[in-house]
């Protein structure tokens, strides 16, 4: 008897909780993207701000198929109107850089990343996503 009230708590409790994430709203709307020139580098950009806004929040460009004897590299996150450089460090097998856009104002539009020495770039939309 004990035992069947103890699981039929912990059953309660469990839905409660799942139902509760699961009702959750997003906190923000992320976006990501790549290029697709597989002859060469692969450059992906993803971005966590929220939606509808000029601020990106964190932006992370990706080098995702860099030689082995690459450790680093510098990247160029920009627009029409503004640009940063990162220097982007080996994480795994890509090279990866971030940029806290907190004070950067971007304006709506494409937001690109690309590597030095490379033309190939990755873009989001920063208005429509």
């Amino acid at each position: 008897m004990r035992r069947s009230r103890i699981l039929r708590t912990l059953t309660v409790a469990c839905t409660v909780a799942g139902a509760t994430f699961l009702a959750a709203p997003a906190a923000n709307a992320a976006a990501s993207a790549c290029s697709h020139n597989w002859s060469g580098p692969q450059v992906c950009i993803a971005i966590s701000g929220p939606d509808g806004s000029s601020y990106p929040g964190t932006i992370t460009a990706t080098w995702t198929n860099p030689p082995k004897s690459r450790h680093k590299a510098t990247a160029y996150i920009s627009t029409y109107a503004a640009s940063v450089k990162v220097t982007a460090k080996r994480s795994g097998d890509a090279i990866k850089g971030s940029y806290n856009s907190y004070g950067t104002n971007f304006s709506n539009g494409a937001l690109c990343a690309r590597f030095k020495g490379s033309s190939v770039k990755a873009c989001v939309d920063l208005h429509n996503r």
